[in-house]
């Protein structure tokens, strides 16, 4: 059976995992060339089901660059109502038009251009300098507790506040954008530049040295030693 389909457009309730598909063999190349190059041009996906390990499935077979792809659905009766699951939901809250254009321009002042490369497993890491810095018998801090939420607060504010947090040279790694204030240069005036004292790194453990190579991005220092630690952020301050 088929059936136009797109797995990325479907509620993620109706998927359950994705797999890439490879012809059985080299004899088998044109067959699947075939089927993949015929779904493509009919927009269309296969809907099909099959046993494994004692379990049926429902599965959507569709072409995708050039590739054959095995998306796994769930059957209709496991499908639950958000709406009827969760009773905290609001809605469609009214909000003002003011409201909207602020929270519009603070996704515009986040937006960047899509890099994998730029995130990563941050708690792993973490894990692994704990684990590392107990092994070598320094001292691990605990976490810091999660901050308590504040309550109601002013919606326009809050959203006003993150463009402007948004905005800064801090933020976005350059110049401040439209949302926030450029400092006034004054003719003649002459720009002292005062070099920021070196913070003595040698009474940190491995697990504080690790805090922050991870906030100064620094490659590779999931693999490091403390020494090797200190010599990185030490050379990315200099």
């Amino acid at each position: 059976m088929f059936a136009r389909f797109n797995p990325r457009s479907q509620p993620p309730s109706r998927r359950d995992r994705s797999e890439n598909l490879g012809p059985r063999g080299a004899e088998y190349g044109k067959v699947y060339s075939l089927l993949e190059q015929a779904l493509a041009k009919a927009g269309k996906a296969g809907i099909a089901t099959f046993v494994m390990r004692q379990h049926e499935y429902l599965v959507a077979l569709k072409a995708e660059n050039g590739l054959l792809t095995l998306h796994t659905l769930h059957w209709a009766d496991e499908i639950r109502d958000p709406e009827k699951e969760i009773d905290s939901l609001p809605g469609r809250a009214k909000a003002s038009g003011k409201e909207l254009q602020m929270a519009e321009q603070l996704i515009d002042a986040l937006t960047m251009k899509w890099d994998p490369e730029q995130f990563h497993d941050t708690f792993q890491e973490k894990v692994a300098a704990m684990i590392e810095a107990k092994r070598s018998g320094e001292r691990v801090e605990k976490a810091e507790p999660a901050a308590q939420p504040t309550g109601v607060v002013d919606l326009m504010e809050a959203l006003r506040a993150s463009v402007e947090r948004a905005g800064s040279p801090k933020a976005t790694g350059g110049k401040a954008t439209a949302s926030g204030k450029a400092a006034e240069k004054k003719p003649g005036a002459k720009k002292r530049i005062r070099s920021a004292p070196k913070e003595d790194l040698s009474g940190l453990s491995k697990a504080d040295l690790y805090k922050k190579a991870a906030a100064a991005d620094i490659p590779g220092r999931s693999h490091m030693s403390r020494d090797d630690l200190m010599k990185a952020l030490s050379s990315s301050r200099t």
